[in-house]
């Protein structure tokens, strides 16, 4: 059974504009467009879900502030976001944001759904400058082998509920990042295999993921942190030298961070620097990881790796003995994303807290991938856009709604309609790089290129209707 209150609720305005009929086919509707599409999900950002054990006018009250607290982390992207005074004026009246709230039941449990004002979030990360990640976010796939006892492995699957499975899934709905696990059906039993996923072998974990198509992979593997667990090298062992060891990378990164943040932080990857975070909801939930200063981990992986790097060296393997005292359990990961791939380490002390870890990493990498930092407004720019097969009302009002959806997109302007190419004037908060990394998430705008395939000049675009 569910029950709802509802508060604050408002009813959108929407504004028509009468489109000038179509007089013909125009040049740039019969040039090429490019097909290149991404997989990408529209989430809620302004929702959050926090158990509880009551119903009582105190449970709730402590509840709505954590919720608060999750959609600022969910919508910004970051942790961070928490340190800001106007945010923290925010959390101390969380009644006046509140549009509705309700209690959800599941497995036993019951939860404190709150749904928050989500244009009055945005107002408040604009104004205080702080970024804002919209709702349309790239699709991952986990590949996960976890090793149990007696030195068993098996992949994680959406069917089986065990503790690490529900940690990433708990973390990445948290964090507002569409996560899946594969079917690990008769499909992929033939396309993958436990040994794929343990070795973390690239060209395997991107033929299996077709299927799903998905923008982003991640490839992992958790064990027990001690000597005798060490990973079984492959087969055919790549002779040491072929990429830098994990120390060469590390070695004056690590010293700086590790003499800021103490004895308690812990990262082995391609970089150092950066955050992964302990308290995504801001609570006082205990985490058994060791904090781990992941942040911009994947997003400086990415800048160092290529597809021609491999999981390890000799020498790396030789560095696990050394590491046996950074936690009880290691998760090695590659990440498969944007043509690079990246790989690295975290510890921690069980096999859940290394997945809400690696999820909280994640998710900070995405963010500053597509999180829109405001800009004041007399410094917001304003550009023209020309879209080709926007020939109906219907196309029209669809494209606009898109438009004006984009976080990056502060208001979108028909302009002039000529055929069935639609001028708009759009009034950024952020860069027109930030517009085309929106764009990009999704098929519904794609670049006009010219018959050699080169993007044409100016910001001209095809509507996917």
């Amino acid at each position: 059974m569910l029950t709802a209150v509802k508060r604050n609720t408002k009813k959108a305005n929407t504004k028509g504009r009468r489109l000038t009929p179509a007089i013909g086919l125009s040049l740039i509707a019969l040039l090429n467009y490019s097909a290149f599409t991404f997989a990408a999900q529209r989430v809620v950002v302004s929702e959050a879900q926090i158990q509880v054990d009551d119903q009582s006018q105190r449970t709730q009250q402590a509840a709505l502030k954590k919720a608060l607290r999750q959609v600022f982390i969910k919508m910004s992207g970051s942790t961070h976001v928490l340190d800001n005074a106007g945010v923290r004026a925010a959390l101390s009246s969380p009644q006046s944001l509140l549009r509705s709230y309700r209690f959800a039941y599941e497995n036993g449990q019951t939860y404190y759904v709150a749904e928050f004002d989500q244009a009055k979030l945005n107002e408040i990360l604009q104004r205080e400058m702080l970024p804002l990640w919209g709702d349309r976010r790239p699709e991952t796939i986990v590949w996960l082998v976890e090793e149990g006892e007696n030195e068993t492995r098996s992949i994680l699957d959406e069917s089986v509920n065990t503790e690490l499975q529900l940690a990433l899934k708990k973390t990445a709905k948290e964090r507002g990042v569409p996560l899946s696990l594969p079917l690990m059906d008769l499909t992929d039993n033939v396309n993958i295999s436990t040994y794929d996923v343990w070795g973390r072998f690239v060209e395997p974990l991107r033929q299996a993921s077709v299927r799903y198509n998905i923008d982003n992979i991640i490839g992992a593997r958790v064990y027990p942190n001690d000597p005798s667990a060490i990973p079984d090298l492959p087969e055919n062992a790549v002779p040491s030298g072929t990429v830098e060891s994990l120390d060469d990378v590390l070695s004056k990164e690590s010293q700086d961070t590790m003499s800021e943040m103490g004895a308690d932080a812990t990262v082995t990857g391609d970089s150092a620097e950066g955050e992964a975070q302990s308290e995504v909801n801001g609570d006082d939930t205990e985490s058994n990881g060791n904090v781990s200063n992941s942040e911009q981990a994947f997003d400086a992986a990415l800048n160092n790796r290529d597809d021609s790097a491999v999981p390890f060296t000799m020498n790396e393997f030789a560095d696990y003995a050394k590491r046996a005292d950074e936690g009880k359990y290691a998760l090695d990961w590659v990440f498969v994303g944007g043509g690079k791939v990246s790989y690295g380490s975290i510890y921690g002390d069980s096999p859940q807290a290394l997945g809400k870890q690696l999820i909280d990493a994640y998710s900070n990498y995405l963010s500053s991938l597509y999180a829109v930092v405001g800009i004041e407004v007399s410094e917001r720019e304003v550009i023209t856009v020309s879209i080709a097969n926007i020939g109906s009302i219907n196309s029209y009002a669809s494209a606009t709604d898109y438009l004006n959806s984009l976080s990056v997109i502060e208001s979108a302007t028909l302009v002039e309609q000529s055929g069935t190419v639609a001028t708009y004037s759009l009034t950024l908060v952020g860069t027109v790089d930030d517009l085309l990394n929106s764009i990009q998430l999704e098929g519904r705008l794609r670049s006009v290129t010219d018959a050699y395939g080169q993007t044409v000049k100016g910001h001209s675009f095809y509507w996917s209707n």
